[in-house]
């Protein structure tokens, strides 16, 4: 027996529209604020979800399962057999909600975004954690030289300092790309 289960429009959106299963509160609340632009807040976006998530494990819909991630203990929601037998009928409930969704219907006019703008500001900021990280790798090899005891353990961290440098050089190289300069040659640790 298929059975009909009423659900928040935006949790519907969640797990019906974005198939989302296996995920923690952050994920959700992140895919939420990307893809509907009236959630501004992350704190109230969190506390939404969350209560949202929790009325739908009393209802067995969802189940929860802590996990331990690198010693850092994360709550994983995944759907149920119920879940998955019943038929999702997404609803509106609270002026909240409805205002958002009059928004959300009405035709999206595509604001002027300064992407230029926004991609020199990640470029500068790239360009700075470079830096910070070449710094951080000469000060691994100071400290290698002045205390020959610690290179195994300073060699660790000089070799991830290498391999963060790596990745923002792939980052500042494709901005520049896209801004049309001259690719700068930055080189790793």
């Amino acid at each position: 027996m298929i059975k009909k289960v009423d659900m928040n429009i935006f949790l519907h959106f969640l797990l019906v529209s974005k198939q989302m299963n296996d995920f923690t509160v952050s994920e959700a609340k992140d895919t939420l604020m990307y893809e509907h632009k009236d959630f501004t807040d992350d704190v109230e976006a969190r506390k939404f979800i969350y209560r949202q998530l929790t009325r739908t494990v009393k209802k067995g819909l969802l189940k929860r399962t802590t996990k331990l991630d690198e010693g850092v203990k994360k709550v994983i929601y995944s759907k149920t057999k119920k879940f998955l037998a019943a038929t999702i009928s997404p609803i509106v409930r609270g002026s909240k909600a409805k205002e958002i969704m009059a928004r959300s219907t009405q035709p999206k006019i595509e604001k002027n975004v300064d992407y230029q703008g926004e991609l020199k500001k990640e470029l500068f900021e790239y360009e700075i954690d470079l830096n910070t990280i070449l710094e951080e790798a000469k000060e691994y090899k100071r400290l290698s030289v002045r205390f020959p005891k610690l290179q195994g353990q300073l060699q660790q961290h000089n070799t991830r300092a290498k391999e963060k440098s790596i990745k923002l050089l792939g980052k500042i190289n494709a901005l520049q790309n896209l801004l049309g300069y001259t690719v700068i040659g930055h080189k790793p640790c």
